[in-house]
């Protein structure tokens, strides 16, 4: 079972999916992104939840290849993971493979939906909404927005539930 969360810059995805994940499962939970070691924002953002809901986070940095972050050894013991920062990781793919194998990071996308529906704890993906801008006239933006877009869609379509976050204000979708 897995919750997908979209949304704008800012717009409050990452603390709704940290409240839901603490509503899906017991302590402790798992928080793994994109380059977590270092970013002292988001530090202190989990350190306000640990000391208002006296939860337990335990952090990781999202490997390379994303559906890892879902083997057995890493989710046992814990009740729920959010997985954060997902158009991030896309990006980072993006510039890890030539611009005509875009088919290649869709097809990761497609085994990381899969992982998702058949992880052993409950899981809120959170991403960011590409839909509502423009369409960047710049190719290698133009080419973010597409393959994030496309990613998500498939996400969208395999989650369980779907929340869409407008300042900080959560609209379930699904």
């Amino acid at each position: 079972m897995f919750t997908f969360v979209s949304g704008g810059l800012r717009s409050g995805k990452s603390d709704y999916a940290l409240r839901r994940a603490s509503e899906l499962g017991p302590p402790p939970w798992l928080y793994v992104a994109l380059e977590v070691e270092g970013d002292d924002e988001l530090k202190a953002r989990l350190a306000r939840h640990r000391r208002d809901q006296d939860a337990i986070w335990r952090v990781k940095d999202a490997p390379a290849n994303l559906e890892d972050a879902f083997d057995a050894a890493l989710v046992e013991g814990h009740g729920a993971m959010v997985l954060d920062r997902f158009s991030q990781w896309v990006s980072s793919r993006l510039a890890s493979v030539p611009a005509d194998d875009d088919r290649l990071v869709i097809a990761q996308v497609q085994r990381l939906a899969d992982r998702l529906y058949h992880c052993a704890i409950p899981v809120v993906l959170v991403t960011t909404e590409v839909g509502l801008g423009f369409l960047p006239a710049l190719v290698p933006d133009r080419r973010l927005v597409n393959v994030v877009g496309i990613a998500n869609q498939i996400l969208a379509e395999r989650a369980e539930s779907v929340v869409f976050m407008v300042s900080g204000v959560a609209q379930r979708l699904r």
